[in-house]
């Protein structure tokens, strides 16, 4: 008897120790996948914003080049949004996430500005030229590419950060035409803030929401100057017990506006997958050069 109640205890011991080494490895493996996620989330991000409103000046004082327009624009809770004259929502945003919307231009050949020379890309990691290709009946516009960062869901339910790019036509860009990828899973929700240059002196005087430079006129989209960027990236294992609520906080509550729900993010589903939050703040190094009265 004492043999057997031995050996149950060692059996035991090592079940025990099994599942500790078990959860220990399933809890690395989820937080270096959540670290490896945010950072790329916020690279790609990033890099399209320090980008944005790039043209070579050989396009754009060239004769009959369309007038400048907002390197950057945004909307506040915006899914499923569509690129027109401007940017529209079909429905609100996955978990009030927001869409940003980014228009640069490449580098393109000497002959043929239309043909891109490969230094530049889009967020789909295709080449971009100084120029896009002419669309029929519709007017050339201003930057080559415009691309649209926002959050849907993938078919097996994980939220992903998309892009919309243009597609091509050879190596051409196609200036009317989109096609979205994947870029990051596991992103639940996208918030930004927008930093204002209210005086034209260069420096940022303040954040706010998308909601609150569309109140101070569509031309203030003219005088942003950086962008906050809070994404949160979910695990893809169940290592959270239950009656741990998480509350992630992701942006300060932006200047002049009252505290909404999307200055801090609580779960609506799997509250068992480990949850972070990663915020960057990136600087436009080729903001609009316009004012109300200028373009």
């Amino acid at each position: 008897m004492v043999g057997l109640a031995l050996g149950m205890l060692v059996t035991v011991a090592v079940l025990l120790s099994f599942w500790a080494a078990r959860d220990a490895y399933a809890s690395v493996a989820d937080s270096m996948e959540i670290e490896e996620r945010g950072q790329r989330a916020l690279a790609i991000i990033g890099h399209a914003v320090r980008q944005a409103g790039w043209i070579p000046g050989q396009v754009a004082f060239s004769p009959l080049h369309p007038a400048p327009v907002p390197p950057i624009e945004g909307r506040d809770n915006c899914a499923m949004p569509s690129i027109d004259a401007s940017l529209n929502c079909a429905r609100a945003g996955v978990l009030r996430s927001d869409a940003l919307l980014v228009r640069v231009s490449g580098s393109g050949r000497a002959t043929d500005p239309t043909l891109p020379d490969g230094t530049m890309s889009d967020c789909g990691g295709y080449a971009l030229p100084a120029r896009a290709f002419p669309p029929d009946g519709a007017p050339l516009p201003h930057h080559a590419a415009t691309n649209l960062f926002y959050i849907g869901i993938a078919s097996d339910g994980v939220p992903q950060l998309l892009c919309r790019y243009p597609s091509r036509q050879g190596t051409r860009v196609r200036a009317t035409r989109y096609t979205a990828g994947t870029l990051v899973r596991g992103v639940e929700t996208l918030q930004l803030r927008y930093g204002i240059d209210a005086n034209g002196d260069g420096a940022v005087e303040r954040f706010l929401s998308a909601q609150g430079v569309d109140a101070l006129g569509a031309h203030t989209w003219h005088r942003v100057r950086a962008v906050q960027i809070a994404v949160v990236i979910r695990g893809e294992r169940p290592t959270v017990l239950y009656a741990w609520r998480q509350r992630l906080s992701l942006l300060p509550v932006a200047a002049g506006e009252d505290a909404v729900d999307d200055d801090a993010f609580t779960p609506k589903s799997k509250p068992a997958l480990r949850r972070r939050t990663f915020v960057s703040t990136i600087r436009l190094r080729n903001p609009s050069h316009c004012m109300e009265g200028l373009c």
